[in-house]
């Protein structure tokens, strides 16, 4: 059996990312591919409990380097239990953020030194990362706008991360767009100011053109 692709999603808080990969699932069902949406941190029992310390107030002293390893953590057993086995299996898969979400908000935004990010994660996923990463850019005004305008919907506040203001989501906004240049052989960047199926339209492009090179 051929392996599914591995697809992520990247982007800062409000950059419309999670609309898109429901929009790309169903898209890819629709060609009679088996998809699998997931998302980090979660995706597995495991995952979800360090996501709640992850995100809740109870642990606003959290240290960068204790974040990192946390994500890290979390990834291992999602890579471990649902990635790599829905993978083999030739599922594609849809990741709500994935490595680069630690390169970008615990190295570029707090500063930890990139190779340790990356050289940790490399161990937590097993060498498993992903064979297209989608980096959805918008403006920091746009990612404010829309980020508030989905608490407002929910009725629910910035978590931990979301809360820490503008100038940490500057950093990231600004760290993202560093991403295509550290690895043009999977990162490609989208407008994500435009129309959502547009956008969607342009991802299935990327994929088809991606599963022809794979699959040969």
């Amino acid at each position: 059996m051929r392996r599914g692709l591995f697809i992520s999603l990247e982007g800062p808080d409000g950059c419309g990312k999670t609309t898109q990969a429901q929009a790309l699932g169903q898209a890819l069902r629709q060609q009679g591919k088996e998809v699998l949406f997931t998302r980090e941190p979660g995706g597995t029992a495991l995952g979800e409990v360090i996501r709640d310390m992850l995100l809740s107030y109870r642990h606003t002293n959290m240290s960068a380097r204790a974040e990192m390893l946390l994500y890290a953590a979390s990834r291992a057993q999602h890579v471990e239990e649902v990635i790599l086995p829905h993978l083999l299996a030739g599922t594609f898969v849809i990741c709500d953020r994935f490595i680069d979400s630690s390169l970008v908000y615990q190295g570029l935004g707090l500063g930890l030194p990139l190779p340790d990010v990356y050289n940790v994660n490399l161990v937590a996923v097993q060498g498993c990362l992903p064979d297209l990463t989608v980096v959805f850019k918008v403006s920091v005004a746009s990612a404010c706008a829309r980020l508030q305008a989905k608490q407002t919907e929910t009725a629910s506040g910035p978590d931990r991360i979301e809360a820490r203001g503008l100038e940490y989501i500057t950093k990231v906004a600004a760290g993202y767009s560093q991403l295509a240049a550290m690895f043009p052989e999977r990162v490609v960047e989208v407008d994500a100011e435009r129309d959502p199926s547009s956008i969607t339209r342009d991802i299935i492009d990327k994929i088809h053109a991606l599963e022809r090179g794979v699959r040969g």
